[in-house]
């Protein structure tokens, strides 16, 4: 029974916090982040930002851009993504805070189990988009996407179990907008979100740690969490000519209060519930665009997002025992720069480069659910005008990671259970991402 195991308890608690952690990063712009929510706007990997999309997709990078459809406009993407996600290292047990164990022998012993393994990824990011043009003033837009996402998966075998075996997390999001333009150099956008989180990890629990005897007794566990949020986003558009727009948008922080389940099998079981608030961070983008004449234009965004609202998150478990799980982030920003080329009435070409900061602090901080890291980003697109109705877009990228690295990543954080030691977690990861997106975007008359 779970009163007979309240090392098991806290520890449970503790990798709880690490689900509920997960709907706490707004993978692939930061942390886990999921930028990829136009298939134009990738061909210049989201330079174009703010400053006005050319297609529905707009409604989420600024509903200002609205302004620039006549009519009504549908959007439809989807983007695969592939990551290849290589880990070789090592684990150990270890003392907690310099509190020795009985036994001399334990500290630092190693972890049995695979040094090297893999979390490679193959998902599809669909988003959907429609925009109207109400009148001369007014637009109204809807935004149907997937703003955040996580999926790792190791081996149940590998070293690093304790920490993580299974990682996920889906959200949907509903983003209505209404742009409104004043005069002819400015507009205005503004969106309200309903957003849907719903994750799941599992992991190992080393329940033979309290007992002096690591590794001889793993209990399997199992989290679920889910909730729905709400929040805000606003933009403004200014267009002082008619080859030069500067965008700017923000989108504001979704509060979270997610109801999870934890579940533990093995020698014992139980289920409990668990709960955490927590906090999505806001984002301040700042885009411009420039085109040079009918062929040549250029954009350029900066993208700031405020990762250091999740610093530490403390999960509660039904029957009061809590802990709190350490992250620290700091605000990370994503500078971008692209280029497009109009070959003619048919053909449009882009081409962009970005680089994108991970809010991870230190190496000892990185948590192999979310080995995140700075990237640099190649891309490349097209759009195809079949008819002035209907029209295709097509893009591709290349992340280039900054090898990820854990330096002695700690399972246990939390002074409550410190006699009971910790598992420490080292090692490289070998990490590269490719995206290819297709989207359809009709013109009704």
């Amino acid at each position: 029974m779970a009163n007979e195991h309240p090392v098991v308890r806290r520890l449970l608690t503790f990798s709880a916090a690490g689900l509920l952690s997960l709907a706490s990063a707004s993978t692939l712009a930061s942390s886990f982040a999921l930028i990829e929510q136009s298939v134009s706007g990738m061909g210049t990997a989201y330079a174009v930002g703010s400053s006005g999309i050319g297609d529905a997709s707009t409604v989420y990078f600024n509903p200002a851009g609205m302004s620039r459809l006549s009519g009504t406009h549908l959007n439809g993407a989807l983007q695969v993504v592939y990551s290849q996600v290589d880990f070789d290292g090592s684990a150990e047990y270890s003392q907690f805070s310099g509190v020795a164990f009985q036994d001399p022998n334990l500290p630092g012993t190693p972890i049995g189990g695979k040094h090297k393994t893999d979390a490679d990824l193959t998902a599809a990011v669909p988003s959907g988009y429609i925009s109207h043009q109400y009148s001369d003033r007014v637009w109204f837009g809807l935004g149907v996407n997937a703003p955040f996402g996580l999926k790792t998966d190791y081996d149940s075998n590998w070293v690093g179990r304790y920490h993580a075996i299974k990682s996920e997390l889906y959200t949907y999001n509903f983003n209505p907008s209404i742009a409104f333009k004043p005069n002819k150099y400015a507009t205005i956008g503004f969106g309200v979100s309903a957003l849907y989180a719903d994750g799941e990890l599992t992991n190992d629990i080393d329940a033979g740690l309290a007992a002096g005897a690591p590794g001889t007794d793993d209990l399997r566990s199992k989290l679920t969490g889910d909730d729905w949020g709400y929040g805000y986003n606003g933009g403004l558009l200014l267009e002082p000519s008619e080859n030069t727009r500067f965008g700017f948008h923000y989108r504001s922080k979704i509060d979270l209060t997610l109801d999870g389940r934890a579940e533990i099998t093995g020698s014992t079981s139980f289920k409990e519930n668990a709960k955490l608030d927590v906090t999505l961070p806001d984002s301040l983008s700042v885009s411009g665009y420039h085109a040079f004449n009918s062929q040549w234009a250029m954009m350029a965004d900066i993208t700031w997002t405020q990762w250091s609202r999740l610093k530490s998150l403390k999960t509660k478990l039904a029957d009061g025992s809590q802990s709190v799980a350490v992250w620290d982030y700091d605000d990370s920003t994503r500078y971008s720069l692209g280029v497009e080329y109009q070959h003619d009435q048919t053909w449009t070409f882009r081409s962009g480069v970005a680089l994108d900061e991970t809010p991870v602090p230190d190496d000892s901080l990185r948590s192999p659910r979310v080995p995140d890291e700075d990237r640099v980003w190649l891309s490349l697109g097209a759009t195809y005008r079949y008819s002035p109705e209907l029209t295709f877009d097509f893009g591709y990228a290349h992340l280039f990671v900054n090898d990820p690295k854990l330096d002695s990543v700690s399972d246990n954080n939390d002074p409550a259970i410190a006699p009971t030691g910790f598992h420490d977690l080292s090692g490289d990861y070998d990490a590269s991402v490719d995206i290819i997106g297709v989207a359809v975007n009709w013109k009704f008359k």
